[in-house]
């Protein structure tokens, strides 16, 4: 009864703290909800937005109209030190981030034109600096998610409003965000000089931890906008603009709109006249940004609802590359609106200056409306002017006003601006005739012996080339690409239709394509390191820095014959002066381009081997030595040739293990029905066989269980590859499974026989044998492999590289080795043990031994039929396994050799290969082991 009355208080008191634990809690959590949302949320509004938006009653009807739309982008600077963000660095935080403002709900007030706004304010910004204000979001682009809500006089066009967000410390403690919005200059409608702009403060003090500095904003309107400049002078076309003729330039489609076609971004390479210099007269900016803009960069951000008027920010910057989710400088930017004149064939856009967005983006303000843009898609192509769209920029001010500069044209190249697919482009042949004093035609010849050789027009002329040589050893890459085959350029996709008269003559040049020559030119772009350059290569106030690059564009044109698959031409060089390109027509057309082709039907290791060299004399300032090169050949055929191969290698890989599942299985009977012969299997070669099939599952257990949206599409024929990746899987974890059933019964049998210590002796000898010879042959197998691979070892030491590729490479490679040789400890067991028994089942060792050797035999037929492109292999792996020619041919013979050795030993015994007097010694030893361990 005591016991019961001791459990019962017990209880009770048990009860009590449980109640008292979760009151403190409830207490705790509103007392938690209340510091967080009630300091955030349910601040003040008048204190903080009633001196520029007076609080309103809210009403029940919402409100339609609102000068953002549903989703409003523009930048913002400032705001530097919000928690947990590194040290500003000029790579990694641009001065100008991008920023949404989304607006979900606007309700009418009892004040007439004011209304109720609710939203939020999301900040996009750099890798580096978003990752440490990111909201917990593991999206690598991260955000900083404002709520706010507020109110909008549509009278004085401003916006006030409150909310809270929150950010993680360097402590990875969350703390909460307080912030107040302020917006100027929302206006129902807009033009061209229409800016809003405003600030975002925080709400806590300046020692808080959860202060931050504040930060400015800027947004380009985009509902209600009215193209009021490009209407007014729009008559007038594009003033003072180069005077082309509307043939010279191809027309829009009637399905396809300027919007379609310069959607998004577009980069394009500046060219200046060769008086240009670096005068600031040819600086759309002057020289107060300090350097020569040589990349115009064209954003389009709002199109009209004919599409054929767009608005768009004009960026001048002083380097190529542009991340997709980078911000433009708006301190050397335009913001520009354009519309497309059918009459002309072109675009004409008028653009204005920002100003002050250096100092803060709410001080921002456009004027100087004076700069113009024209841009047009060329109808002719040639080896002089090879852009498909062209343009220029020029001032509408007097040369001697303030602000004026020189006209500068932009055109588009293979590294900018992309490529736009454009039909009725014509190709004109300018330098035939040089072509044919440098290249003489060759006696006719029939095709070669060895087989075709790529068609013209097949596609499989463009080209990587991976390897550059110079006088002073490798000094580059490049790439190759067709720019027209006869005098069409290849498309796929056209966009545009010529004009009447924008067919070119190009007679005396047509392809002779009764002789298998065929006219063709070329677009070719090489990076080279700058301190190995000679002669002529050398540009004008370039550094030479050796881990700096330079682009050399060639382009060239010449005759390509489809007997010999050699192709000769003329090329262009163009001409800079350090990372500046001066005049389209400073060229250096003394260049002569050779190129081999392998045949379709040759070694699919084989190379396009060429030369680039300068036709100058040597004293001539832009002559240059010559230039070789060589690239991997990646026919179509051959694509098509390997899809089937990875198809039938899919096959094979299922194949394989699947026998390999019946042939344990088949071993696993055997031991079964012949109860003696367990003991007498090797442990050590059933531990090297299950590790074989448990290895591959380890590192690809991923493929079970993660989708990779890379992998979830449909290729090779409509067969999903997920799929048979996880059946692969599958049937390798029961052969698994079944390799160690066989290890498990093999183990029971020994450890239960009467004669288990002769036979442990035998193992553990084995053993002895069996490890060095693994060590020796992997110290040998690593020094080949480490000087074979040692000009990249030297670099990559210290790196991903030396730890992926040498040492986990080599190691998968030596455990592949040692798995086609699995019998060897068996024949080292049978050896000491000398036995005669059928341990193995003859349908387990030659079935494994099979299974192992095909990929081998199967990898001498694939090097000489299939295009060598080691990331497609699926069976016949060469990271898993040495594979080689001699590799091939070695292994197979090891193989057939420790087959035949197993057959013989389980006839004759495990000694029969030793000379007598050591199966003597051998056999004595065993008897002095049965005297010493009696059998009862």
């Amino acid at each position: 009864m005591s016991m019961a009355a001791d459990c019962s208080i017990f209880c009770r008191t048990k009860l009590c703290f449980i109640n008292a634990f979760f009151f403190l809690f409830i207490i705790s959590s509103f007392t938690c909800l209340h510091v967080v949302f009630g300091t955030a949320n349910e601040f003040d509004y008048g204190l903080h937005c009633n001196s520029i938006v007076h609080e309103s009653k809210p009403a029940d009807e919402e409100f339609n109209i609102m000068p953002f739309s549903g989703r409003q982008y523009g930048y913002f600077s400032g705001g530097d030190k919000v928690p947990n963000n590194p040290p500003s660095r000029s790579y990694s935080a641009p001065k100008s981030k991008r920023l949404r403002f989304k607006t979900h709900h606007v309700f009418t007030t009892e004040a007439d034109d004011v209304f109720m706004v609710e939203g939020n304010l999301i900040f996009r910004t750099s890798s580096y600096y978003e990752r440490s204000i990111s909201s917990g979001s593991s999206d690598v682009r991260g955000t900083l998610d404002f709520d706010f809500r507020g109110f909008w006089s549509r009278t004085t066009g401003k916006l006030c409003m409150v909310g809270s967000s929150h950010a993680y410390s360097k402590e990875g403690k969350l703390l909460h965000l307080a912030a107040v919005l302020k917006i100027n200059n929302l206006q129902t409608s807009s033009n061209i000089s229409t800016l809003v702009t405003g600030t975002m403060d925080s709400l806590s003090s300046a020692n808080d931890p959860t202060h931050f500095e504040q930060i400015s904003l800027l947004m380009f309107p985009q509902v209600n906008y009215a193209y009021t400049m490009i209407s007014n002078q729009f008559s007038e076309g594009c003033p003072r603009g180069t005077d082309v003729q509307p043939m010279s330039s191809l027309r829009l489609s009637q399905t396809r709109t300027i919007c379609d076609m310069l959607g998004g971004s577009n980069a394009f390479k500046l060219e200046y006249t060769g008086s240009c210099n670096f005068s600031k007269s040819c600086n759309p900016f002057g020289d107060g940004i300090g350097y020569l803009p040589s990349v115009v960069s064209l954003r389009i951000f709002q199109c009209s609802n004919d599409r054929q008027s767009l608005r768009l920010l004009i960026e001048f910057r002083n380097d190529s590359y542009q991340g997709y989710y980078s911000s433009p400088n708006l301190n050397t930017s335009l913001i520009g609106e354009g519309s497309w004149d059918a009459k002309s064939n072109r675009l004409c856009i008028i653009a204005c200056r920002i100003y002050d967005a250096w100092s803060s983006l709410e001080k921002s303000h456009v004027g100087d409306c004076t700069t113009r843009l024209s841009l047009r898609f060329q109808a002719i192509l040639s080896i002089r002017n090879t852009s498909t769209i062209v343009g220029e920029i020029w001032s509408e001010k007097p040369r001697n006003e303030g602000g004026f500069f020189d006209r500068v044209e932009f055109r588009n190249t293979g590294r900018y601006g992309g490529r736009i697919q454009l039909q009725g482009l014509k190709y004109v042949y300018t330098e035939m005739a040089e072509v044919k004093k440098s290249c003489p035609k060759k006696n006719p010849k029939t095709k070669s012996s060895r087989g075709h050789y790529p068609d013209g027009y097949s596609g499989n002329l463009g080209f990587r080339m991976s390897i550059i040589k110079g006088s002073k050893g490798r000094i580059g890459w490049g790439s190759s690409v067709p720019l027209a085959v006869g005098d069409q350029q290849d498309q796929r996709f056209p966009s545009l239709i010529p004009s009447s008269s924008s067919k070119p003559k190009s007679s005396g040049v047509e392809s002779d394509s009764s002789s298998g020559l065929l006219n063709i030119s070329y677009k070719m772009s090489i990076m080279l390191r700058r301190s190995e350059l000679d002669g002529g290569l050398h540009t004008v106030n370039e550094s030479s820095n050796e881990y700096l690059k330079t682009e050399i564009r060639i382009s060239a044109e010449g005759v390509y014959d489809t007997a010999t698959g050699s192709l000769c031409m003329v090329g262009c060089r163009h001409l800079r002066s350090g990372d500046k390109t001066f005049s389209s027509h400073s060229m250096d057309c003394k260049i002569l381009v050779k190129i081999n082709f392998p045949p379709l039907n040759s070694d699919r290791r084989s190379k396009i081997k060429g030369s680039i060299e300068s036709t100058r004399e040597e004293i001539d300032p832009l002559s240059f030595k010559p230039l070789q090169f060589s690239g991997r050949a990646y026919y179509r055929s051959w694509v098509t040739e390997s899809i089937s191969r990875m198809d039938l290698e899919m096959d094979m890989l299922a194949i394989s293990n699947s026998l390999a599942i019946i042939f344990v299985a088949f071993q696993i009977l055997h031991v079964r029905k012949h109860r003696g012969i367990g003991p007498l299997v090797s442990l050590l070669m059933l531990v090297i066989l299950a590790l074989g099939h448990l290895i591959p599952l380890v590192l690809n257990l991923e493929a079970m269980f993660i989708q990779d949206s890379k992998r979830s599409v449909l290729i090779r024929g409509g067969r999903w590859l997920e799929m048979n990746e996880v059946i692969i899987r599958v049937v390798t974890m029961v052969a698994f499974l079944l390799q160690v059933r066989l290890l498990m019964l093999s183990w029971t049998a020994r450890c239960s026989t009467e004669k288990k210590k002769t036979l442990w002796i035998a193992e553990k000898r084995g053993l002895y044998v069996c490890v060095p010879v693994y060590v020796i042959g992997a110290i040998i197998a690593f020094s080949v492999k480490s000087k074979q691979n040692g000009h990249r070892t030297v670099r990559a030491r210290h790196s991903w590289y030396y730890i992926n590729k040498i040492i986990l490479g080599n190691s998968r490679a030596y455990a592949g080795l040692i798995l086609d040789a699995f019998l060897f400890p068996q024949i080292i067991f049978n050896m000491f043990h000398n036995s005669r028994e059928l341990a193995l089942s003859r349908l387990f060792y030659i079935g494994i031994t099979l299974v192992r050797l095909i990929p081998h035999g199967y990898d001498l037929y694939r090097a000489n039929k299939y295009a060598d492109i080691d990331d497609s292999y699926m069976y016949g792996v060469h990271g898993a396994d040495y594979y080689s020619t001699a590799w091939d041919f070695i292994i197979i013979v090891l193989g057939i050799f420790f087959a035949v050795i197993i057959h013989y030993q389980q006839r004759l015994g495990g000694q029969y290969f030793l000379p007598k007097r050591f199966q003597e010694s051998v056999i004595d030893e065993e008897f002095q082991i049965d005297e010493e361990f009696p059998v009862d």
